[in-house]
């Protein structure tokens, strides 16, 4: 292995566990590589805290928009740069008056008036790698690893462009180190599964979460007066107020299916996040899929899956894997 490349890969996998910036950072660091040709006249590269940041803000946008994964042991002080993050998805969400997420690579800040709250959040970021990551990025066990010179007076990383080059030629390395170790992190910190797909997911684009409304005819069954009522509360909920949620969340199953899919307040949904529900909460809902399967025709798809769901108990034993 190349001793260059041999330093980020000591760095990536002995870094310690007390958040995942380092991760971030050094991702950010090989994916703005890419963009770096071997005809550069440039002998020094120079990329700025900005252009970091936002790429930063890119991954814990995707993560937390969709899975609302922990970053840190920590929950009651959580990073500075994932509440900024989770700010400004909250606000996407206001504006967007849905809770449909976005990837961010598809959101246009301008367009919903978030452009000042976007930049503002990348220069928190920008900030917290400034004072916090950047330098200690290159430390590890009392040793210092010259892989970058810092100016962080001026908010700026610099490269010799053969390294960046070096970057660029083991990226597809250097990225699988990066989200193992950020795969462990997250493993010690979170008690939802599947984190490594979690993880990779973030670069595939191929997060998709459908609309749910094709479920509205189905779940209607349920109420013979035509009052939609909460699966969490039982009030009835006024159409602007209606949201079609997961009880076992969706960043556990990664799929819409009737069996698992109720009607609640938008601020229930809000509320319970990607929890793992009670079990008062699963009683409930196997007894809702058996009535349900009962008033629906033996006639489509969703039918011939739900007696399936029902008949293989699948929503205790998705529960009770995942509790585990």
């Amino acid at each position: 292995m190349d001793s260059y490349i041999k330093q980020w890969h000591d760095l990536i996998l002995n870094c310690n566990f007390d958040n995942t910036y380092k991760m971030v950072w050094s991702k950010a660091l090989v994916e703005l590589s890419l963009d770096i040709n071997n005809d550069s006249d440039k002998e020094i590269i120079v990329f700025d805290f900005n252009e970091i940041a936002k790429l930063c803000l890119k991954y814990y946008w995707n993560q937390t928009i969709y899975f609302d994964l922990v970053q840190s042991p920590n929950l009651k002080k959580p990073p500075e740069i994932i509440t900024s993050t989770k700010k400004l998805v909250k606000e996407f969400f206001s504006k967007k008056g849905s809770l449909q997420p976005v990837r961010f690579e598809k959101v246009d800040f301008t367009s919903l008036a978030l452009e000042n709250q976007y930049e503002t959040t990348v220069e928190n970021i920008a900030r917290t790698l400034r004072q916090d990551v950047c330098w200690r990025f290159k430390k590890l066990k009392g040793n210092i690893y010259e892989i970058y010179d810092l100016d962080t007076k001026e908010e700026r990383v610099s490269f010799h462009k053969d390294n960046v080059l070096k970057l660029k030629i083991y990226s597809d390395f250097l990225f699988t180190v990066i989200n193992y170790r950020w795969t462990q992190m997250l493993e010690g910190f979170n008690y939802s599964p599947r984190i490594s797909r979690k993880v990779r997911a973030i670069d595939e684009d191929n997060i998709k979460r459908g609309s749910l409304g094709k479920f509205h005819k189905y779940l209607d069954l349920m109420f013979e007066d035509g009052k939609r009522k909460c699966f969490y509360c039982g009030d009835v909920i006024q159409d602007a107020h209606l949201s079609v949620d997961h009880v076992i969340p969706w960043s556990y199953m990664f799929s819409d299916d009737l069996w698992n899919l109720v009607y609640c307040h938008k601020g229930e949904n809000s509320k319970k996040s990607n929890r793992i529900p009670v079990e008062e909460d699963i009683l409930q809902l196997e007894n809702r899929n058996m009535k349900l399967l009962e008033r629906m025709e033996n006639k489509s798809r969703e039918y011939n899956q739900l007696q399936i769901a029902v008949k293989k108990d699948y929503v205790r034993q998705f529960w009770t894997s995942f509790k585990g």
